[in-house]
């Protein structure tokens, strides 16, 4: 079973590092000022044994893998392999590099947790920079930036006045529960504009936003396989009278009527409450 409060901590931190790297108005956006966008999300990266960083973001002339810790004690197997990262394992790996002297650094992010994470990175030898995303953004521990703008920008505590943006909805180990409000919500729009056939894959693409191109292809797989699950689960159950399917292309069918569009929303609010029994913890 996935420790679903873990995943969602883990996806909050994504966000919340995402965030940075766009300017919007009332969230720090440090990255995005030193000239940072997101390159891909969940790279698999293989360099004799596969890396698997969260985020990588780019400038003109470095890479920033980025790594969201939500727990106090593990840090994962990750950190230790960085240093085999060479700028070819980007370019063999079909990422788009501004040039081929990028210089490549790896940054550590979370919440409050980095306070108890430090011990056991520094028993590792491991010394990135360690930025805290609670209340404020800064750097609390580790060397600094190779980039000196990212150590200026995160040298001096920023408030964090909003919540974090919503940019990533959701990834491979995100419960069902989490994902069901976009999907219906996405149907519901399918419906209304008259787009009701679809693939599992356009409805995920969809669903996600503006992220899929940036999503790794493993990761965009993986997700379209969560969606198809996810699909016949709803098909099984309160919303069987709505989709049905002939191999990978589905159809949403909800009568173009208020009534029948508030009955579609009633029974989509029966399946969220049925994941609040016991099918929460055995779906996945």
């Amino acid at each position: 079973m996935t420790n679903t409060d873990q995943s969602s901590d883990h996806l909050d931190i994504i966000n919340a590092v995402l965030g940075l790297a766009y300017n919007f108005e009332s969230y720090p956006n440090h990255l995005f000022k030193a000239g940072y966008k997101v390159s891909r999300i969940e790279p698999v990266i293989g360099v004799p044994d596969s890396i698997n960083p969260d985020i990588l973001f780019m400038s003109e002339n470095m890479g920033l893998f980025a790594e969201c810790k939500g727990g106090k004690f593990k840090i994962g197997g990750n950190l230790s392999r960085y240093d085999s990262i060479q700028v070819r394992h980007l370019i063999e790996k079909g990422i788009d590099i501004p040039s081929e002297s990028l210089e490549l650094d790896v940054g550590i992010f979370g919440l409050d947790n980095l306070m108890h994470l430090n011990d056991q990175l520094s028993k590792e030898g491991i010394d990135y920079p360690q930025v805290v995303l609670d209340g404020t953004v800064e750097q609390i521990n580790g060397r600094p930036f190779k980039d000196q703008m990212l150590n200026d920008l995160f040298s001096e505590p920023d408030e964090i006045k909003s919540h974090a943006p919503l940019i990533l909805k959701f990834t491979d180990s995100s419960p069902a529960k989490k994902i069901a409000p976009f999907v219906f919500t996405t149907l519901m729009s399918r419906s209304i504009t008259g787009r009701n056939q679809f693939k599992v894959r356009d409805l995920t693409k969809e669903v996600m936003g503006n992220i899929w191109d940036n999503l790794d292809k493993n990761l965009q797989k993986t997700l379209v396989d969560k969606m198809k699950t996810f699909l016949r689960r709803c098909q099984r159950k309160q919303l069987k009278s709505y989709l049905h399917n002939n191999d990978d292309v589905w159809n949403i069918a909800i009568t173009d009527h208020w009534k029948s569009r508030k009955k579609f929303t009633d029974d989509c609010n029966k399946f969220l409450h049925g994941l609040d029994q016991k099918e929460l913890f055995d779906f996945y």
